[in-house]
């Protein structure tokens, strides 16, 4: 179900070139991201890109260095700013994937959300 929300604090992207992944690709997993639990900075086997991805979406390999992604994933996030309406239907581990107006698409932390 979609949550409507307002941003209450900005949210402007430092990563120019986010992560893109195909359901099933081959990734390394680097390390836990220690401000956000649940996201683990990951690298593309394929194409050497390097992003955070959630945990729920990762299928493990024989050992906890490598693994697959079990859904296409993006790891783009929206450039918002306070008072910005948003739809969400998606949450992770304190990020929420969500549309704008104009039907951009991203993660923005919940913490600079309130629902509507």
């Amino acid at each position: 179900m979609n949550k409507s929300y307002i941003v209450t604090k900005a949210h402007h992207p430092s990563i120019k070139h986010p992560l893109f992944l195909n359901m099933n690709e081959g990734i390394w997993i680097l390390q836990e991201d220690n401000a956000y639990p649940g996201w683990v900075l990951v690298k593309a086997k394929s194409s050497g890109t390097e992003g955070y991805a959630p945990k729920q979406i990762i299928a493990y390999g024989e050992n906890e260095n490598s693994g697959t992604v079990t859904e296409d994933y993006s790891a783009r996030e929206l450039d918002v700013n306070v008072n910005d309406k948003l739809e969400s239907n998606r949450e992770l581990n304190g990020w929420a994937w969500c549309v704008t107006e104009e039907k951009r698409a991203g993660w923005v932390p919940l913490e600079n959300l309130e629902e509507a």
